[in-house]
């Protein structure tokens, strides 16, 4: 357990932003964020873009956008951001919603610091003597 006076050491570890942002008249054409988080792993990235594309905007699109969110999801068009992420490129999809807005799903690598998980470690404890019964 980690007590107030123990220093934190810094790790360094990867990871993927995650946003879905949301344009819309409303706000001006200015993104708006729906979800901003960092997940472990491409799969999970990608896993997420997916269940949004199928369970969040299928009542606000146009046939056509439609077809298209369904064929990515569903159909294999994934496969492409997942390969882009193991390479350790972004990637993204955008969706056109009724009006003029739409929304946009990015995945960005990163790299970043993270603290608290990690103490230090102290010293190693002394010996101690055992008796021998």
């Amino acid at each position: 357990m980690r007590t107030p006076s123990s220093p934190l050491r810094p790790v360094v570890e990867r990871g993927y932003r995650f946003e879905a942002l949301r344009y819309g008249p409303a706000t001006g054409f200015v993104p708006e964020p729906i979800v901003l988080r960092i997940v472990d792993t491409p799969q999970e990235a990608i896993r997420a873009i997916r269940i949004q594309l199928r369970a969040n905007h299928v009542f606000g699109l146009t046939p056509r956008e439609l077809t298209r969110a369904l064929h990515w999801s569903d159909q294999g068009g994934w496969v492409q951001a997942l390969a882009a992420l193991h390479r350790g490129e972004p990637c993204g999809f955008t969706l056109m919603l009724h009006g003029g807005r739409h929304v946009e799903w990015h995945v960005r690598p990163l790299t970043y610091v993270s603290l608290g998980a990690h103490p230090c470690p102290g010293p190693a404890p002394l010996p101690t003597a055992q008796k021998s019964l």
